[in-house]
């Protein structure tokens, strides 16, 4: 018996796209990511990726938000701010270092206004709830400033577009003890 082939469409075709394109990337690297190749994987025409997504880079910039919004879901603290913050740098040191961070080096250099929603001045969720813990658990008396709170991965993620490295190792840990750390526990002053 044939085998009957469904239309995908909305939603749908949208993650079956996406979930191509990770694996595009995955398996390829940002070098050779292209609409046509993740077309071919998507079982779709280029138009239909295109119809979506003006260019690769906007895919791309699509995948990897929805890829951190979905770990950012869940989200369990140690007990430990220094802790807490130490697996989210590893996490991130885990993410960027292959060819994801390839993308994210990519989006951000490729954008011609080099703006992209993976940067800016919301606070991503897992910081959000380590702050929230380290407040209830009295190790931070005040929620630190939004910029405070996104230095860590500012920092990570600009070491990756200049170096073309993520930070790797020791290097994490002394993003964490001698920038990130201090700022968070700084005390307000008055004003």
């Amino acid at each position: 018996m044939d085998q009957v082939r469904t239309r995908r469409r909305g939603a749908v075709l949208e993650q079956a796209i996406l979930d191509a394109a990770w694996a595009e990337l995955g398996e390829h690297g940002w070098s050779s990511f292209t609409i046509a190749g993740v077309a071919a994987r998507c079982g779709t025409a280029k138009n239909v990726v295109y119809r979506r997504w003006e260019n690769r880079i906007q895919l791309a910039q699509e995948m990897l938000v929805r890829a951190l919004r979905s770990a950012d879901e869940v989200v369990a603290t140690s007990g430990d701010l220094r802790s807490d913050l130490l697996g989210f740098l590893r996490g991130l040191e885990a993410f960027y270092d292959g060819p994801f961070g390839e993308a994210v080096r990519g989006v951000l250099l490729e954008r011609a206004d080099r703006t992209s929603s993976l940067t800016g001045p919301e606070v991503p969720s897992p910081i959000v709830a380590i702050v929230d813990a380290a407040l209830g658990r009295g190790e931070l008396t005040a929620r630190p400033p939004a910029l405070v709170q996104n230095l860590g991965h500012a920092l990570m993620t600009s070491e990756l577009v200049h170096t073309a490295a993520p930070l790797r190792g020791p290097a994490v840990e002394l993003l964490l003890d001698d920038v990130w750390l201090p700022a968070l526990l700084r005390r307000p002053t008055g004003g």
